[in-house]
């Protein structure tokens, strides 16, 4: 997916690692809200993740683990963190 100049900008404010706006593409939940896809790790996919990558690797990046990750028309709009659930419809 293409990074938008404003989720690039996001992802240096708010401290989310590229490593993991990669992750959340591979192996984030996907959720669709108001036309976009909202990428976010649940309890399934970090298992996934933990697999794949490594418990040690996982705990460098677990700060940044509660990211989340909206696209729109292919293109990366956003990212941040997730305060409160994902309400899903």
């Amino acid at each position: 997916m293409v990074l938008s100049e404003h989720a690039r900008i996001r992802m240096q404010q708010r401290g989310i690692p590229s490593r993991v706006v990669d992750w959340l593409a591979a192996y984030g939940a996907v959720d669709y809200q108001r036309g976009s896809e909202l990428y976010y790790f649940n309890q399934r996919s970090r298992r996934a993740l933990e697999r794949d990558v490594g418990r040690r690797q996982l705990l460098h990046y677990a700060k940044a683990l509660d990211a989340y990750m909206v696209c729109a028309d292919g293109q990366i709009a956003t990212v941040g963190h997730r305060y409160q659930r994902v309400v899903r419809h």
